[in-house]
C-alpha cells in the first residue's frame, strides 16, 4: 500500500466512522476494489489505526464538554429542546463512569465469543451489503421516534447495556457502530444530542481496547505484508483530520432527524455491491 491510497482510505474511515453508514464496511469495499485482502493481519492493523485517528477527533471535538463535564458532570444532565423532562436530576460522574462501563461489557460480552465469525465476516462483500441494508432501516427507524423523554441521568444501566450490544453488532462491516448505538439509544428514548454523545464516549474505550488487543496478537504484523508504518500513520492522521468535521456533520444532522437520509445511502450501497458482486 502506498501512501496516498493509505491517505485515501483514511478520509475514508474519517468520513464514514462517525457518519451512520458503516466505516468498516466502506474500508473492505474499497479494499476489495483495490485488490488487498482485507482478513489480513496487516489490512486489520492498518484499520484499527485509523480508527484510533477517529478516537483523537472525537477528543477534539468533545475536549471542552469532556474538560466540562469533568469538573461539574451534571453539565451533561439534559437538554429542554431535545424533549428533556425539567425535572430531571443532576448527572453524577459515577453514573455516567457506570453507563460507559455497562455498556462496554455487554460489548465485549457480545463480540469475544464470536470474534472469529465476526473477523471473516470482514471478507464476505455479500455480508457487507445485508448490514447496510439493515442500517439503513436502523436510521430509518430512528428519525420516526418523535419524543426522547430521557437524559443522561434518567438513562439506567439495563438501557446503556443495550446500548453497548448494538456496539458489539456493529463490529460487523456494513453495521454502522455510531448509526446502531445512536439509533438504540434514540429507541430506548435517549435525547438525540445526548445519544451522539453517549455513542461517542462508549466508543472510545471500545476502539482503543480493540486496537491493543489486535496490536499485542499480530505484533509481528506491525509494517508488514504491503502495509508500512509510515502508510500506516498516515492514514490514522487523515482520518483525524477528516474526522473532526463528519463528527460535527453528525451533531447537527441527528439533532435535526435526518438521519434516514444517510438510511438511503446505505440501500443504495447495499444494492450497488450486490449489483458488483453478480457481475464482477
Amino acid at each position: 500500500m502506498d501512501i496516498l491510497t493509505a491517505i485515501f482510505l483514511g478520509i475514508v474511515q474519517g468520513i464514514t466512522e462517525f457518519l451512520p453508514v458503516s466505516s468498516s464496511g466502506h474500508l473492505v469495499l474499497f479494499e476489495t476494489l483495490f485488490g488487498f485482502d482485507a482478513e489480513s493481519p496487516a489490512m486489520l492493523l492498518f484499520d484499527l489505526a485509523t480508527h484510533v485517528g477517529t478516537v483523537a477527533a472525537v477528543l477534539i471535538v468533545f475536549r471542552k464538554p469532556l474538560c466540562r463535564f469533568l469538573r461539574h458532570p451534571a453539565s451533561l444532565g439534559g437538554d429542554k429542546s431535545d424533549g428533556a423532562d425539567a425535572s430531571a436530576g443532576a448527572l453524577s460522574l459515577t453514573h455516567i463512569v457506570l453507563m460507559i462501563v455497562a455498556a462496554n461489557v455487554a460489548t465485549a460480552v457480545l463480540v469475544l465469543p464470536l470474534k472469529k465469525l465476526f473477523t471473516e465476516a470482514r471478507g464476505d462483500l455479500f455480508i457487507v451489503a445485508l448490514m447496510w441494508a439493515v442500517t439503513g432501516t436502523l436510521l430509518w427507524l430512528t428519525d420516526r421516534k418523535k419524543t426522547s423523554p430521557y437524559d443522561l441521568a434518567s438513562f439506567g444501566l439495563k438501557s446503556a447495556a443495550l446500548v453497548g450490544l448494538a456496539q458489539g453488532v456493529a463490529v460487523l462491516p456494513g453495521i454502522s457502530r455510531s448509526g446502531a448505538t445512536i439509533g438504540v439509544a434514540v429507541l430506548l428514548g435517549l435525547q438525540r444530542s445526548r445519544a451522539v454523545e453517549f455513542s461517542m464516549l462508549i466508543g472510545i474505550p471500545a476502539i482503543l481496547g480493540a486496537t491493543a488487543v489486535e496490536m499485542v496478537q499480530h505484533r509481528e504484523s506491525l509494517g508488514g505484508q504491503g502495509v508500512s508504518t509510515l502508510a500506516t500513520l498516515a492514514g490514522a492522521v487523515s482520518a483525524m483530520i477528516v474526522g473532526v468535521g463528519a463528527l460535527k456533520l453528525l451533531l447537527i444532522v441527528s439533532r435535526r432527524a435526518r438521519l434516514r437520509y444517510f438510511g438511503y445511502y446505505c440501500y443504495a450501497l447495499a444494492a450497488g455491491s450486490m449489483i458488483y458482486i453478480l457481475f464482477r
